[in-house]
């Protein structure tokens, strides 16, 4: 079964899609409660509260709030979690599908595939930091501490696959499939998803620090990568590996001044190319998408601009 057929199942009238949307928007708003609820109680707790939530909405340190930084990033994470907690319900409750549906043409969620995209990104990305330390070992600060990067450890392994499956699901699998039934193709549904993940990211710290240009370009072509990937596979078990390895190394193994998550990772970064950067990234991407394409055999790259077309239940192709 094609990803598009796996969309047809249930009920997908398009009031039901702005219905699941508003949903979990409101469950992203319920997960930010308790993040909410002790910022307030620090800022009205400390001598100079409000000065020193300024600069926290500045640097995204929960330090300067006198707040350990692992459960600040517990408590940002709970919004992904109970967002996609929302999504899921709407997807079997509203919709009449299983979660599976949404993710994947197959019977079943490949593993493998999700394995393997995670191990090839997170390896590709330990090789290409080697070899920008030894080109400058001097932007690299060793900040190892035990007490703090274990419970980190724990964190990005548990919780951060769980907020990047939120943004696959909602992007790559939910939107995408629903644009796709109502469009016939693949390559509207491409760029409307792809624009929608980068402006969601319209608010990190990276955006006003590297300009809006460099920034969009590097999220929506992430976002582009990751529905490529998608369609060529009929699921999203590559872009599910490709994006919680990208924000675990993130996260855990190399984190940098400008970054929306300030974390006790294993190294920091004391300045940021972004224009390298964003053509290292894209040079990566091209490497994934090169061989992911022999490993998976897409011969028919041509799909991307033909109408979808269905199977009814003789198994003919549905006429336009």
């Amino acid at each position: 079964m094609s990803f598009f057929e796996a969309a047809r199942k249930g009920d997908n009238a398009p009031f039901k899609y702005v219905i699941a949307i508003i949903a979990v928007i409101i469950g992203a708003f319920i997960g930010q409660v308790p993040l909410g609820i002790l910022i307030s109680v620090k800022v009205g707790e400390e001598a100079g509260g409000f000065e020193k939530l300024e600069k926290f909405q500045e640097t995204m340190d929960f330090s300067v709030l006198g707040l350990d930084p692992n459960l600040g990033l517990f408590l940002i994470l709970l919004s992904f979690v109970s967002a996609l907690a929302v999504l899921f319900l709407c997807i079997t409750v509203l919709h009449g599908k299983k979660a599976t549906d949404v993710l994947t043409g197959r019977n079943r969620l490949d593993w493998g595939r999700v394995g393997f995209a995670f191990v090839f990104w997170f390896g590709l990305s330990a090789v290409m930091e080697v070899a920008a330390y030894f080109i400058d070992p001097g932007n690299y600060s060793w900040q190892f501490e035990p007490s703090s990067f274990f419970p980190l450890l724990l964190i990005a392994l548990l919780m951060l696959p769980l907020q990047t499956t939120f943004e696959e699901a909602l992007f790559r699998g939910y939107l995408m499939q629903g644009f796709g039934l109502l469009f016939r193709n693949r390559w509207l549904p491409l760029l409307l998803t792809s624009a929608g993940f980068g402006l969601l990211h319209f608010a990190n710290r990276e955006v006003g620090q590297f300009g809006f240009a460099l920034m969009m370009g590097y999220y929506i072509g992430f976002g582009l990568l990751m529905g490529l990937l998608t369609l060529m596979d009929e699921g999203t078990e590559l872009a599910l590996g490709l994006h919680a390895a990208t924000n675990i190394y993130g996260a855990a193994i190399v984190n940098f001044e400008a970054s929306s998550l300030q974390t006790p990772s294993l190294f920091r970064v004391q300045e940021l190319d972004a224009g390298l950067m964003l053509a290292v990234a894209m040079a990566s991407g091209l490497l994934f998408l090169f061989v992911a394409a022999r490993r998976y055999r897409w011969e028919d790259w041509g799909k991307l601009f033909r109408r979808i077309e269905f199977q009814d239940v003789a198994g003919h192709s549905e006429q336009p």
